[in-house]
C-alpha cells in the first residue's frame, strides 16, 4: 500500500472566488469544498508540523496505529479509528512512530463547515473523536477518491455532495462508538475499586481510547460530575462512614481514603462537607461513648 494525493486543481474553482488554489485555500461560495484528499503511508519515522496552519480544515482518520497527536496535554496516542479535525490557522504537530503507519486525509473548506460538522457531531481540536471500526468511512473516502478522477464540469459539485456523505458517516460511526462506551465501564469499575489510591485522569481516558477532552465530557454527562469531583465524592462518602462507626484517628481514616496527608484530608472534607471531620464524628458519630 502507498501514498497517494487528489487535488482539486486551480482552474476548477476559479469560476467560484477568482482564487487560484493548489490543495490549500478557503472558499465561501458552496457549504463544502474538497481542495484536496489521500492516503498517507509512512515510509520512515517522521514528525510533521505546521507552525502557522493551513487556511482549510485538515480530517485525519487513522487506519494504522503507532501514530500520536499533539494537543494540549501533551502527545496523544492515536489508535484504529480515532479521526481528528484541524480547523484552520491553527498549528499543529503529528507523527508516525513505526513504518507503515497511515491514514486517510481530506482538506475541505467553504461556507458552513463548522455548522455542518456541529451538525453531524464530529469534534474539531483538541477533542479527538473515535469511530466504530467499520468499512463505510473507508468505503466513502474511496467514493471521494474517485469523485477527484471524474474530471469535468461538475467536479467540484460533486465532490462537495461526496464530502457530505462522508462527514455524515463518520458523524454516524462516532455516534455509533460513544453508543458503545457510553457506559465507561472499565474507567469507572476501576475509580469505585481503587479510589483511595493515586488516579491519574489521563490513565482513565486511556483505559476508554479517549482523548481527556472527550473523556472528561463524557464522564461529567454520564455522573454529572467530574472524574476528579466524583473520586473525591467516594473518598468522602467512605470518611465519613467510618468517622460514624469506627474509633480509628482522623488520620488513619484520612489515610485509608486516599490522603496521605492528614492536614489536606481535614481540608478536603470541610470544603465537602461544611464541617471538619472532629465536627462530624462529634455530630453523627452512631458509637457509645
Amino acid at each position: 500500500m502507498k501514498s497517494f494525493a487528489h487535488y482539486l486543481k486551480d482552474y476548477d474553482l476559479r469560476t467560484f472566488s477568482g482564487t487560484t488554489f493548489y490543495g490549500n485555500g478557503s472558499s465561501n461560495e458552496l457549504p463544502l469544498v474538497a481542495n484536496c484528499a489521500g492516503l498517507t503511508v509512512a515510509e520512515i519515522e517522521h514528525t510533521h508540523s505546521n507552525d502557522k496552519g493551513r487556511l482549510d480544515y485538515y480530517l485525519v482518520y487513522v487506519m494504522a496505529e503507532k501514530m500520536q497527536l499533539y494537543c494540549e496535554n501533551g502527545w496523544q496516542n492515536l489508535s484504529v479509528g480515532n479521526i481528528f479535525v484541524i480547523p484552520p490557522n491553527t498549528p499543529y504537530k503529528y507523527r508516525c512512530e513505526s513504518v507503515g503507519a497511515s491514514f486517510l486525509w481530506v482538506h475541505f473548506t467553504g461556507n458552513n463547515v463548522k455548522e455542518i460538522l456541529e451538525r453531524y457531531g464530529i469534534s474539531i481540536l483538541p477533542a479527538i473523536d473515535k469511530t466504530a471500526i467499520v468499512n463505510n468511512v473507508s468505503a466513502r473516502f474511496q467514493k471521494l477518491f474517485e469523485g477527484f478522477a471524474r474530471n469535468d464540469a461538475y467536479r467540484t459539485y460533486d465532490l462537495s455532495a461526496l464530502l457530505d456523505r462522508l462527514l455524515i458517516e463518520i458523524g454516524r460511526s462516532v455516534k455509533k462508538k460513544e453508543t458503545e462506551r457510553a457506559s465507561l465501564s472499565k474507567s469507572i469499575r476501576f475509580i469505585n475499586e481503587s479510589y483511595a489510591t493515586q488516579i491519574k485522569i489521563p490513565d482513565l481516558a486511556k483505559m476508554e481510547n479517549m482523548c481527556m477532552t472527550a473523556y472528561n465530557l463524557q464522564f461529567k454527562k454520564q455522573m454529572g460530575m467530574s472524574p476528579t469531583k466524583y473520586i473525591i465524592k467516594l473518598r468522602t462518602d467512605n470518611a465519613m462512614e467510618l468517622l460514624r462507626t469506627t474509633n480509628m484517628t482522623i488520620k488513619e481514616i484520612g489515610a485509608i481514603c486516599g490522603y496521605a496527608d492528614g492536614n489536606f484530608f481535614r481540608k478536603t472534607f470541610k470544603r465537602v462537607t461544611g464541617c471538619s471531620p472532629l465536627e462530624y464524628r462529634e455530630r453523627f458519630s452512631l458509637l457509645q461513648y
